[in-house]
């Protein structure tokens, strides 16, 4: 199975789909199986994939590099084989199924494991040193806060750097429609679980449960969430605090307040923020993806669609110049490309 990469810069739209531009994951695959990219992050030319594959007897995490000026583009398992389970999905000391991934302010590579379906390995975080080596430094169990069951529809983000370049104190999850956020703090290394609650409209004193499917941070570091219905909302102000403060609130208030935004074209998913505070979203329904460069009183009209496929669309992401890369699982070809009008 191929998995396509493709560009969107700017306000002129190229989609660039060149069979040749490709990572030859079979590479990395000493049974040759099918591979499917779920997730990929990126630290300058390295770029960790999360992958599904065919045979459940291979790795599903691998690294290549883009942009490089040859191809196809090579890859190698990351770090090494022996970290690996390859079908041992009974020895939980190693990684059963990479989901996702993250490099961290000190070039520390995070990866979730959610494990293999049907077995005792519960998710895990795994962390792997950049600069040492690939050397893994960290390893945490996850399998109290986040049950099997939660890991279909696992949403999974970094918080954002503190003040002063500060490096990230927290990784969130979102876990299935449980209107609440699960967060780990990586300095105290504890956990925290924080219900969502919203007057969702002006003027209404009762407040409700918020249903998260996705979420992302904006430029101030503001928690950015939309629920299953396409609506948005934002906490307005920076998510986390300043030193040993507990997260996300006071020790007395337990629940997330959220500001109610406008409504997204539809229930969204891999949700970013540009340098300019542009919100970019992907609706699976529709294969579509959706620039919302105006966060408050969002109407349909604040919505603008800037690729539209028949195919299901993984992943959007930044690359290192700032443009709009789209992951896609399918082949595209000359009429998919477009312009303007």
């Amino acid at each position: 199975m191929v998995t396509q990469v493709v560009l969107c810069s700017g306000f002129l739209i190229v989609f660039l789909a060149l069979a040749t531009e490709s990572w030859l994951l079979s590479q990395s695959d000493p049974n040759e199986s099918s591979y499917y990219v779920r997730h990929l992050s990126m630290h300058f030319s390295r770029v960790f994939l999360s992958v599904n594959v065919e045979s459940n007897e291979s790795p599903t995490l691998i690294e290549a590099q883009w942009p490089v000026s040859y191809f196809p583009m090579p890859t190698v398992v990351f770090p090494h084989g022996d970290v690996h389970a390859n079908g041992d999905h009974d020895d939980c000391s190693l990684l059963q199924q990479a989901h996702w991934s993250q490099v961290d302010a000190l070039s520390r590579l995070w990866v979730m494991d959610i494990g293999f379906p049907g077995t005792k390995c519960s998710p895990r975080l795994f962390v792997f040193d950049l600069i040492r080596n690939n050397a893994e430094v960290l390893r945490i169990d996850c399998g109290q806060y986040i049950g099997a069951n939660d890991t279909e529809s696992l949403v999974v983000r970094m918080g954002p750097k503190g003040p002063r370049c500060e490096q990230e104190r927290h990784i969130y999850f979102i876990l299935g429609q449980a209107p609440e956020v699960v967060a780990y703090d990586i300095l105290e290394q504890t956990w925290q679980r924080r219900s969502l609650q919203s007057h969702k409209y002006e003027n209404m004193n009762q407040s409700f449960p918020i249903e998260p499917v996705d979420f992302t941070f904006g430029l101030q570091g503001e928690l950015i969430l939309s629920d299953q219905n396409g609506d948005l909302y934002s906490t307005m102000d920076r998510l986390e605090t300043e030193g040993k403060k507990e997260l996300l609130s006071s020790s007395i208030e337990k629940t997330i307040k959220l500001t109610h935004l406008g409504s997204l074209l539809g229930s969204s998913s891999s949700m970013i923020i540009d340098n300019f505070g542009t919100l970019y979203y992907v609706i699976p329904k529709f294969g579509a993806v959706v620039r919302c460069a105006k966060l408050s009183n969002i109407t349909a009209e604040g919505n603008e669609i800037i690729y539209i496929t028949s195919k299901n669309i993984q992943q959007i992401f930044f690359s290192s110049n700032d443009a709009l890369w789209v992951l896609s699982d399918r082949v595209l070809n000359a009429k998919d490309m477009c312009f303007p009008s």
